[in-house]
């Protein structure tokens, strides 16, 4: 009744709690270590919505993968208006047989990301055309490549000016130099100026002409200075993310930097150095390499270097050092599910202070799996395993003790 009721209320509901309504029997069921037992989540069915495919665009990411989205009639769902949709990739356009102009099912995946359910091919106009993906770049027109056992189809072009676009907007981007104030709008707008064309340029802005721009001033210039000024002094495992080298995410990064004194250290690496580091494949490896065999990799690192970006390992880039007699000295430990009295990043840092080792999968090796709400595949694979140990975060806590 209240999942039919709920566009009666004034506000967005996804679901409701269901609670035992009884103080006295509350006390009886009482909890696990994550939750109540005596109130259970409910999830409503997500709403849904029929719009018509107009168009699609063909987005070109920063390691050149093309993301195909949706262009449809604008369409109310859920309290949002939606007009784009993300296609994910060729097969799944081949798997919802989706032409031009279908009359396309819509809904909110969790009520938050708008998903293309199906298309009616019953009102389908005969003439349609089907949507096929190009067999070129949509920005440099090189000709695409889909590796083995991927669904994404590349442009191999580095020099692609969209690929170099990208990468301009992820280096400045929170989870990489974490750049404060330099969004996607600024780098659209100075990239059309031609003020940047490569990562390098984004440290030699001339702050004199920012300030003259319609729409900044002299305090933004001197604002967006400052932010880039902190950003040169960043570890280098944020600049090694910063760089978009493919499958090199945050936890490679982090890896990499704690292994040298340089960044350009890795340019005289092998393979074999790189797979002697827990979690780092021939995959990884490859790209690494790659990379660092190209000149103008090397040469775009040594420009930012000269124009004062940080290049030297710091004390955020080691490792953190266990404390004491470490209460987990020689033990692999993962962590699963969501975490209720640390963050994902605060309960890393504990484990490697009690001289853990972090992993990323569940293996055989694996000596204590940590399970927060919600723990899924990794709790049921550690199960099956039956050598692991299985610790709540409260275990985890009184474990480890104060470090």
């Amino acid at each position: 009744q209240q999942e039919a009721d709920r566009e009666k209320y004034i506000w967005e509901l996804d679901g409701m709690v269901v609670k035992v309504n009884d103080i006295r029997v509350q006390e009886k069921c009482g909890y696990t270590s994550h939750h109540p037992r005596w109130a259970v989540a409910y999830k409503f069915k997500a709403k849904q919505a029929t719009s018509i495919l107009e168009d699609v665009e063909w987005q070109v990411g920063k390691v050149g993968s093309i993301t195909p989205v949706a262009k449809v009639k604008p369409v109310q769902l859920a309290g949002v208006t939606i007009s784009s949709i993300s296609l994910h990739n060729e097969d799944f356009i081949r798997s919802r047989d989706i032409h031009y102009g279908d009359t396309v099912l819509i809904e909110r995946a969790g009520d938050v990301i708008p998903y293309i359910v199906k298309a009616d091919a019953d009102s389908r106009a005969e003439d349609a055309k089907p949507v096929l993906y190009p067999t070129n770049c949509p920005s440099c027109n090189s000709i695409l490549v889909r590796e083995e056992d991927n669904a994404a189809w590349r442009c191999e072009n580095a020099s692609c000016a969209a690929q170099i676009q990208q990468r301009i907007i992820h280096h400045v981007s929170k989870n990489a130099m974490d750049i404060d104030g330099f969004g996607r709008k600024y780098v659209e707008r100075f990239f059309e100026l031609g003020w940047i064309s490569s990562i390098a340029d984004v440290y030699r802005i001339n702050y004199d002409e920012m300030a003259q721009l319609d729409g900044f001033g002299e305090k933004s210039a001197l604002k967006l200075k400052a932010a880039i000024d902190q950003a040169k002094q960043n570890p280098i495992h944020r600049l090694l993310h910063s760089l978009s080298i493919h499958h090199v995410g945050r936890t490679v990064s982090k890896k990499l930097a704690a292994e040298i004194d340089h960044v350009l250290d890795l340019k005289d690496w092998d393979e074999a150095k790189f797979t002697n580091i827990d979690d780092i494949g021939p995959k990884v490896a490859a790209n690494v390499l790659a990379f660092f065999q190209v000149p103008e990799n090397v040469d775009l690192i040594k420009q930012m270097e000269s124009l004062g970006v940080n290049m030297n390992a710091t004390d955020d880039d080691r490792p953190a050092a266990p404390i004491g007699d470490a209460p987990l000295s020689g033990k692999s430990v993962l962590f699963t599910g969501k975490l209720q009295v640390y963050t994902r990043e605060t309960a890393k840092l504990a484990a490697e202070r009690a001289g853990a080792k972090l992993v990323s999968g569940v293996s055989k090796s694996l000596d204590i799996l940590v399970v927060g709400e919600k723990a899924g595949s990794k709790l049921k694979k550690a199960q099956a395993i039956g050598t692991v140990e299985i610790l709540t975060e409260d275990q985890f806590q009184a474990l480890i003790g104060d470090v």
